[in-house]
């Protein structure tokens, strides 16, 4: 364009623009006229030498416009005049693409006697009988099976199939169908590579159509599938298998089915079934846009919990997979055992089930981080589960963003006891070790003495701690509680901003349980004396009144 004169710029950039100003006019007659549904201006107007293959503005044919409308008759007249069976418009849409959309056969019949490509694929990869299959015409769709598709062609974005067209919808017809004519249903969809999720959270894919139907609640289709060979235990991007999504879609019952049917128990459904235990009315997908599903079920979560364990579920299995996007917030709870995830809900009702069933409430608990830094994401890395029901029942959060803020306790969807003390009794009460250590060395006492819990540190009394077990500073709960400082430390109040040397980490000054009210129930349990009221600083003498 450099090498044009400017005096030929302006006069070509108008011709272009009168091409489109022409373009954009309107319809052509006959295009009016197809559009209308007029058949006899149709026939008026290819009499007079009409092109029947004028494209519109959008490259769509005349034949595709009456394919669209299922306006048989007016089609019928186009192909007789000439029409291209299988041209497409600029969007790659043909029409027997159109008709295969809307499921209709009679359309579609035509046109593949009329020589349409039964094959041939929209640019992304959309065959008509993915088309036909979604749209649930299974009359479309043994036109095409009968022509010789291939019934296990994928599109080019997500690589589904027609039979996960078909199951996602709910096609049950079509899904026997499919099946019958070869179709794969173990075949996965496209899995996200890290890449590709690089800039936003989402899922990573790779459903089977089996999956697709668990996640609906539909059993039929679930059965039918099962019957053509679906394996109940396949695996998705996430690593979770059909009964595990379904539990995470709030479809209990439809998890039932999928165990009954024979699916393995320690797939990790217990640990999803436990997620969705703890599951709040008020809780969003991660991105904010939506409530989490919320289906009417027979089974609550707390039977599926009791299921699996009846058929075998193993509570102290870890789960390692992990959910993307619309999922419960796993972040510090990754790699954890059904029963640690109970123990971090402080749910009392599903930490008995479990231990009723074999779980480890002795067990050392989450493994402790590795040298170099690795398992620092996890903040539980080398607790117990007595450790985390200390400070647990706090629900999930929201997870939908700024905004998303919760004003007291979490509205549960199921009822229960979460209480952290009642739990952290029953965990004791298991067998959990009650004088067990924290990776920085505090023990189950010390945790409870900083946190002013009494009634903890009575169960642990109950349970046979130590306590004269020290910390890492050397200090013991009593230590700590009475404000006593590691050797060798600045006194208290020595350095700028130090805590006063009353008060501590209690609640005393809001009028709750305060480091000295800790301090006297472990003296009681210890069998010590009171302890001794302060010395009077003889630098500073109290004044006349003071109780010092």
């Amino acid at each position: 364009m450099a090498h044009v004169p400017r005096l030929l710029v302006a006069p070509l950039s108008l011709a272009i623009l009168l091409v489109a100003i022409v373009r954009a006019g309107g319809d052509s007659p006959i295009e009016k006229a197809v559009k209308a549904g007029d058949l006899a201006t149709v026939r008026k107007l290819i009499a007079s030498r009409a092109d029947v293959n004028a494209p519109s503005g959008d490259g769509s044919t005349l034949l595709l416009w009456a394919a669209h409308n299922s306006d048989i008759e007016i089609a019928k007249v186009l192909i007789t005049a000439g029409a291209k069976v299988d041209a497409p418009n600029h969007y790659g849409i043909t029409p027997l693409l159109d008709a295969s959309r809307t499921g209709d056969a009679a359309m579609m019949d035509l046109l593949l006697k009329a020589g349409a490509d039964p094959k041939r694929a929209h640019t992304e990869g959309e065959t008509p009988l993915m088309a036909a299959s979604r749209s649930g015409s299974l009359p479309a769709v043994r036109l095409l099976l009968d022509r010789g598709v291939d019934v296990n062609s994928t599109d080019a974005f997500q690589r589904q199939t027609a039979l996960m067209w078909a199951s996602g919808e709910g096609h049950s017809d079509v899904v026997d169908a499919l099946l019958k004519a070869g179709a794969d249903p173990n075949l996965k969809a496209h899995i996200t590579s890290l890449s590709e999720r690089k800039n936003a959270d989402h899922p990573t894919g790779g459903f089977t159509a089996l999956m697709w139907a668990a996640r609906n609640g539909d059993e039929d289709t679930v059965r039918r599938l099962v019957k053509g060979g679906a394996d109940l235990n396949l695996k998705n991007g996430d690593g979770a298998s059909a009964a595990m999504v379904a539990i995470h879609n709030d479809r209990f019952d439809m998890a039932k089915t999928l165990i009954d049917l024979g699916s393995d128990v320690n797939d990790g459904s217990l640990y999803t079934a436990v997620e969705m235990r703890d599951a709040s009315t008020d809780q969003f997908a991660f991105d904010g846009s939506r409530l989490r599903p919320d289906h009417p079920n027979r089974l609550t979560a707390l039977d599926l919990v009791k299921l699996l364990l009846e058929r075998g579920a193993d509570p102290n299995n870890p789960f390692a997979g992990q959910f993307h996007s619309t999922s419960m917030p796993n972040g510090d709870r990754f790699n954890n055992s059904p029963f640690f995830r109970s123990a971090v809900a402080s749910d009392v009702e599903a930490l008995r089930v479990m231990i009723a069933h074999g779980a480890d409430a002795a067990g050392d608990g989450q493994p402790a981080p590795e040298a170099g830094g690795r398992g620092r994401g996890n903040p539980n890395a080398g607790r117990t589960a007595a450790m985390v029901t200390m400070t647990g029942g706090r629900g999930p959060g929201m997870t939908g963003g700024p905004g998303y803020i919760r004003s007291g306790a979490a509205p549960y969807r199921e009822p229960g006891s979460r209480k952290p003390a009642d739990a952290f009794a029953v965990l004791l009460k298991a067998g959990a070790n009650p004088n067990a250590k924290a990776p920085d060395g505090s023990t189950l006492l010390h945790q409870a003495a900083q946190a002013g819990n009494l009634d903890m540190i009575r169960a642990l009394a109950d349970a046979g701690v130590k306590f004269d077990q020290p910390n890492k500073d050397g200090l013991t709960a009593l230590d700590v509680a009475e404000g006593k400082q590691p050797a060798g430390a600045a006194p208290r109040g020595a350095r700028a901003g130090a805590p006063p040397a009353e008060g501590g980490r209690g609640r005393g000054g809001r009028g709750g349980t305060s480091p000295q009210d800790v301090a006297k129930l472990l003296r009681e349990l210890m069998g010590l004396p009171p302890a001794a009221a302060p010395a009077a600083d003889s630098a500073n003498p109290a004044p006349a009144g003071d109780p010092r």
